[in-house]
């Protein structure tokens, strides 16, 4: 048994190391993390699961933006008068017990 490259759209992915009578998968690109430390009976296998999961359409890191729109029963819009513009001070405010710049 000898060590393997792995490698996906001609680019080195992983690579293949003895591991008794197997194959334990050394990732080298974030894209297949999910298999580092695998086991796998021989390389065409490990070689179709590296397939499997770079095929697969790219997830998306943070759900889509939305918008909570009170409805009936919900809070009224009053309540969330917390998350309303505060004063903060700054420069061209006074600050109590300082004298405005």
């Amino acid at each position: 048994m000898q060590k393997q490259v792995i490698e996906f759209n001609g680019e080195a992915v992983g690579a293949l190391m003895p591991d008794g009578d197997r194959f334990r998968f050394l990732a080298v690109k974030y894209a297949v993390w999910s298999l580092d430390g695998r086991l796998f009976s021989r390389a065409p296998e490990a070689r179709r699961a590296v397939i499997a999961l770079l095929s697969k359409p790219a997830e998306r890191a943070m759900p889509p933006a939305s918008f909570w729109v009170p409805g009936k029963g919900d809070p009224s819009q009053s309540q969330f008068g917390w998350n309303a513009v505060s004063p903060i001070p700054s420069r061209r405010w006074p600050v109590e017990g300082k004298a405005a710049r």
